[in-house]
């Protein structure tokens, strides 16, 4: 009789339980999407008009004719695409409830930028879900999509008096990398990156520099903008990244520089600046004092006054196929 009534107190636990998970289930099913989501949620078919209005009634005739000429146009005019993301609409929200109160739309210009982040990602869920956004240093910054790109096609524009610009005396056509898509860029790479990163800007106005201001490079060669899950996959340790141009820094050597192979310290970086330096091929510091950093018993004693390198010692820097000490390539 016990063992009865204790199973029939587990069952009637058990159904509480089950009921209690279920009402759960039902208010976050019927539970509103944040904004800027629930303006889509809560629209109806029939609160999509088109963009003919949004054109016609003359209100936003400019914006849309720029449109018209943007990348945007012929993916965001398909048909086959769900309402909610066809035209104007796909991007600003439902426009039947904008008439009837203007502040029910969707304003690039006025909001947040994680607001920002969450509209452009309902389309561009291929580069990074929203969650991965706010983990990226441009959300953590609150770094608007729209600081960096254009969402209309805008006529040309002077780039921003700040960073790394009017450098167009260094330009030098014959060696200037081929242009590379917009991806729908207000401005190019280096001018973009610059108006937030000054003081990489500054250090390309140093003598020695990687050729980004000569439009050689871009700062996307190195850096991704979106870290996402994919570009994780892509991801590059320094070194692989830098030997992609200096090849014959690469090895693998039978004797290796173990900040070289990348054993210890910061890969290339521990002897290399990479934006740009005072001192000849980019180092953080001139002759040998660069060495003595981890070599500090030879500072005083070995051969003062001369250099590591050039003095035809230690001249396999970066590594020796037949010398231990890396005095010969």
């Amino acid at each position: 009789m016990n063992t009865r009534r204790r199973w029939l107190r587990l069952s009637a636990s058990a159904l509480a339980l089950l009921a209690a998970v279920t009402v759960v289930a039902e208010r976050e099913q019927q539970k509103e999407p944040p904004y800027p989501q629930s303006l889509f949620a809560k629209a109806s078919p029939d609160d999509y008009m088109g963009d003919k209005d949004c054109t016609e009634a003359g209100c936003h005739y400019p914006h849309a004719d720029n449109f018209s000429r943007s990348p945007h146009a012929p993916f965001m005019r398909d048909p086959k695409l769900p309402i909610d993301k066809r035209g104007c609409e796909g991007c600003h929200g439902p426009a039947n409830p904008h008439l009837e109160d203007p502040q029910k739309i969707f304003s690039y210009s006025d909001s947040k930028p994680a607001d920002i982040a969450a509209m452009c990602l309902r389309c561009h869920a291929d580069t990074m879900r929203l969650s991965q956004w706010h983990r990226t240093q441009h959300g953590k910054a609150d770094v608007a999509c729209t600081a960096c790109h254009q969402i209309h096609w805008e006529p040309h524009k002077e780039p921003p008096a700040r960073g790394l610009i009017n450098l167009g005396s260094l330009r030098a056509p014959q060696t200037e990398k081929e242009p590379q898509p917009r991806r729908l860029l207000k401005f190019d790479d280096p001018i973009l990156c610059s108006q937030c990163h000054q003081r990489e800007a500054n250090e390309f106005r140093l003598n020695f520099h990687h050729p980004v201001p000569e439009r050689r490079l871009e700062c996307s060669d190195c850096h991704e903008a979106h870290p996402s899950k994919a570009a994780q996959k892509r991801f590059r340790p320094i070194k692989e990244m830098c030997v992609s141009c200096h090849p014959d820094k690469a090895g693998p050597f039978a004797f290796e520089h173990d900040p070289v192979a990348g054993w210890s310290g910061q890969g290339c970086t521990e002897c290399h600046r990479p934006h740009g330096s005072p001192n000849p091929k980019l180092l953080t510091a001139s002759s040998r004092g660069l060495c003595s950093q981890c070599h500090t018993d030879k500072a005083a004693t070995h051969y003062p006054g001369r250099t590591c390198w050039m003095a035809g010692c230690h001249a396999a820097i970066h590594g020796s196929n037949s010398d231990a000490l890396l005095r010969r390539p």
